[in-house]
């Protein structure tokens, strides 16, 4: 039962997720406005698209983020984050530190954002936005795949990766469901004369 709850659940925030921003559309850097779709020149034509974030960019801007972050904790950085941080609910018990770097790496890289898709930045303990509430979800999700799913395979012969943001996202908001098919060989060359 618990199971098919878990199911559930991905199920409905994998939906949430897609539609959410389509992958591609960029984050404003924080204090920016928000990009808009600049019309086309023909009466009628279809709006130009958004040009696809730069993820050096992005990781520049979140790294920034997490750097001054990480200046007004200094020398809290191995307290648990629940009690450095505001309205931490779910990761809580993890270092502040090792908390910071989760939200770079894991979050912020693992879908291709800046610290702004889920936070209000300045007020990061506000719960207002919905790719917030959806990350903690996918947490939860996250934590039941590593601690109760991958742990029960006792055929596993060795240690596995756990599973994390990057295993489905792979740098997008949303999760590919297939991998592309892969091209066909190459057709063997006769030679010549034969």
């Amino acid at each position: 039962m618990r199971t098919a709850a878990v199911v559930a659940s991905l199920a409905l925030v994998a939906i949430a997720c897609s539609r959410t921003k389509p992958a591609g559309t960029p984050t404003p850097a924080p204090g920016a406005a928000a990009p808009t779709v600049a019309a086309a020149g023909a009466p009628g034509a279809p709006p130009r698209r958004r040009v696809p974030p730069n993820p050096l960019q992005q990781d520049t801007v979140r790294r920034a983020t997490v750097d001054s972050i990480m200046a007004t904790i200094a020398g809290r950085e191995n307290e648990p984050a629940g009690r450095v941080f505001r309205n931490v609910t779910v990761l809580k018990d993890m270092t502040a530190g090792e908390f910071l770097r989760t939200m770079d790496t894991q979050y912020g890289r693992g879908l291709g954002w800046t610290c702004a898709n889920c936070h209000v930045v300045g007020k990061f303990d506000d719960d207002s936005k919905k790719n917030k509430r959806i990350a903690r979800q996918m947490q939860v999700m996250q934590d039941y795949v590593n601690g109760t799913s991958l742990a029960s395979v006792k055929e596993l012969d060795a240690e596995y990766d756990k599973a994390t943001c990057v295993m489905c996202h792979r740098g997008s908001s949303e999760p590919k469901g297939t991998m592309p098919v892969p091209p066909l060989p190459p057709a063997p060359s006769t030679p010549p004369g034969t």
